[in-house]
């Protein structure tokens, strides 16, 4: 078992979209706010956002606009792209219910046991997520992995002051758990994010690809899974 993982010593995911499906939460803050928009667009739509919103971070990073305003332009230029006609006022109440919404997430199928199991096979467990300090950490809680995953072992890039894709946050966190680069995985769902900044910073990676998207460059993951249960094999 976990023969790509052999030389491996630490084992860090990605939280949004890797260790919880992202989209439901979305889809329940569309259908409290009444959002008109045809079943078949929910996730493209979620897509389109999940888009802009890496598009966005790097204004957000630079200090060019504030993370509110982040989270309402990237559904307004999702929904724009669809033809849906979608107000800063109904954004900002989408906006507010998702979050509600994400105080009730689940992890993923499996998530829990191949945490488990990868800590009885002796490999060092933790996240490594963009965002607000007490914004991630509370969906952690949420998904109860704080008690299987040590607060040390828990990287959240605004309390380090670096985010993905800058692959500097990866060489950050192999130093403060004292291990090389090439000890290291990262398993994640963004390609830019979670596949190309880790292998640049000399990691190895497993791209979770379970929204079926196509790889954006020739960086090679180890292992390509779509659910949990195929890496449990």
């Amino acid at each position: 078992m976990y023969k790509e993982l052999e030389d491996v010593k630490v084992v860090f995911f990605d939280l949004d979209d890797t260790l919880y499906d992202q989209l439901k939460p979305f889809s329940l803050a569309l259908e409290s706010e009444n959002l008109t928009i045809e079943p078949a667009l929910i996730e493209p739509l979620f897509k389109k956002v999940r888009f802009y919103s890496d598009l966005l971070w790097k204004t957000y990073t630079n200090g060019k606009i504030d993370l509110d305003e982040l989270r309402t332009k990237r559904l307004i230029m999702a929904c724009n792209d669809y033809n849906v006609d979608l107000t800063l006022e109904k954004a900002k109440m989408i906006q507010a219910s998702y979050e509600k919404q994400q105080n009730s997430i689940k992890p993923f199928s499996d998530v829990e046991s191949l945490i488990i199991n990868l800590q009885e096979y002796k490999k060092m467990v933790g996240i490594i997520t963009n965002g607000p300090l007490e914004h991630q950490y509370k969906k952690i809680k949420a998904l109860q992995l704080h008690r299987l995953i040590s607060r040390d072992k828990i990287f959240i890039s605004d309390s380090i002051g670096i985010a993905k894709p800058d692959k500097r946050i990866f060489h950050y966190v192999q130093k403060q758990v004292e291990v090389n680069s090439n000890q290291c995985c990262y398993i994640g769902d963004n390609w830019e994010n979670d596949i190309i900044s880790p292998i640049e910073a000399g990691w190895k990676t497993v791209w979770f690809n379970h929204r079926n998207r196509d790889p954006e460059t020739n960086h090679s993951p180890i292992k390509e899974i779509v659910e949990y249960k195929n890496f449990m094999v």
